[in-house]
């Protein structure tokens, strides 16, 4: 059986995660946005491998990931800065995309998920994607939206066909989850709000009782 061990470590990096998602949420400034998710990502790291008992595998996949769609950002972000607009929405939402994990930089989910423990799993495909998700609705022509919209749920619900692993099948229902979040962003932040803690809940839940059972495939055995 696995167990959830509440840490004091896990409650700073938490707390910190937090912490980053609403000062990014809340913002003005773009700077403050991009503090935000880089505080996020440093609770989010510890969470990840917090007494090194897991690979580090994951961790530096996500790390780099991340790093990198922060870079593009702050290039994004500069170029806004000094009025090169088109450019710098170009790089500020491929940035976004990057790190929220949606098409067409979409692809570093699953591996990630499938290799990671399961809380950390569960945060990644529930609370990651809050200001990340927010910040590009913001951002992104409505045009563009839509394709992400679309596409998005056409990959999750294909890809998860052929999966037996929990954490990838997960991933690949995520994207489905992730193409309504951001169509709820486009009516109304309440309605992303609710459908957001309908999603979580039922992520939290589905996680729990399979780490519960410690069962990592969707057949018929327990490993």
């Amino acid at each position: 059986m696995v167990s959830f061990v509440v840490s004091p470590m896990k409650l700073v990096s938490l707390g910190v995660m937090l912490i980053g998602t609403i000062l990014s949420v809340s913002s003005e400034e773009m700077v403050g946005v991009w503090l935000g998710l880089e505080l996020n990502l440093y609770g989010f790291l510890v969470i990840m491998n917090p007494d090194g008992h897991y690979s580090p595998e994951p961790c530096v996949k996500y790390f780099v990931v991340q790093s990198t769609g922060s870079i593009l950002m702050l290039v994004g972000f500069v170029a806004l800065m000094e009025q090169h607009v088109v450019s710098g929405l170009v790089m500020s939402s491929a940035g976004t995309v990057l790190k929220s994990g949606v098409f067409p930089l979409h692809s570093w989910v699953p591996s990630i998920i499938k290799n990671s423990s399961w809380l950390a799993s569960g945060l990644m495909l529930t609370w990651q994607k809050v200001a990340p998700l927010v910040f590009l609705s913001m951002i992104m022509p409505s045009k563009g939206l839509w394709v992400v919209i679309v596409l998005m749920a056409g990959i999750g619900a294909a890809g998860g066909l052929n999966q037996n692993s929990v954490r990838v099948m997960s991933a690949y229902s995520s994207f489905v989850h992730t193409s309504w979040m951001l169509l709820g962003l486009t009516w109304s932040s309440v309605v992303f709000v609710g459908y957001f803690a309908v999603y979580s809940l039922s992520v939290g839940l589905f996680f729990y009782g399979c780490s519960m059972m410690n069962k990592t495939s969707m057949g018929g055995q327990i490993s």
